[in-house]
């Protein structure tokens, strides 16, 4: 059952995403607000992408947010912002597993803004996220479309340590491979590839008993 947003929910529950680091444009904070709806009530949100808008350009306006730096329609934390929280060595969150939400984006951008506070090198944050994003993607792709826990910290000896945990579809691989269906077992291999490249260590693991995959990597970084 849907049901509209009031300005005043809107207003929170922009201001809750941006408390996290998340940055994106409109459409992905309207993404965000269903999928944050969406986990609470499990309903679908109606809300007006207008609004939406007005409210960040409100925050631009009054210096807490700026354009991105590649992509003016963008907005991010300004350096000064009020909304910046904190600072913490670890991060935990569920998002849901269903690309309409929006959650490669919302995933990288809160990753990079968590990096970026604990002082890791721009080199290292560019492989942490492509590497993260691969498994955020699988986790979408493979997964039902449930909860996915995300949760990641850097430790005092520079270790930065990342968990993914998510349910996953029902599937028989016997009949996926009659039918040919070897695009998705290939891309998947590809992005494990490119996981055990960017990270110091990487295990993926299906826990049949639970209708889970469980991936934990991790990336000794410079000190």
């Amino acid at each position: 059952m849907a049901f509209s947003v009031s300005s005043r929910e809107l207003e929170t529950e922009i201001t809750n995403l941006l408390q996290t680091g998340v940055a994106g444009n409109v459409s992905d904070f309207v993404c965000w607000i269903k999928m944050e709806i969406q986990k609470k009530f499990k309903d679908e949100a109606i809300l007006s992408e207008k609004d939406v808008a007005n409210f960040l350009e409100k925050q631009k306006t009054e210096g807490n947010l700026i354009s991105g730096q590649f992509d003016a329609r963008e907005y991010f934390l300004s350096p000064d912002s009020e909304f910046h929280k904190k600072n913490q060595t670890s991060d935990r969150y569920f998002i849901l597993g269903r690309l309409d939400f929006s959650p490669l984006q919302y995933v990288k951008t809160r990753l990079e803004y968590f990096l970026r506070r604990n002082q890791v090198s721009e080199e290292e944050i560019i492989d942490i996220s492509i590497a993260t994003l691969e498994a955020v993607e699988n986790a979408a792709k493979y997964g039902d479309g449930t909860s996915v826990e995300v949760e990641y910290s850097i430790d005092r000896s520079k270790l930065f340590t990342i968990s993914l945990l998510n349910n996953i579809k029902d599937f028989d691989l016997e009949d996926d491979i009659k039918r040919g269906k070897f695009s998705s077992t290939a891309t998947l291999m590809r992005g494990m590839m490119v996981m055990q490249k960017l990270f110091t260590s990487v295990d993926l693991e299906i826990l049949d008993d639970r209708k889970q995959a469980s991936f934990k990597a991790t990336k000794q970084l410079a000190k």
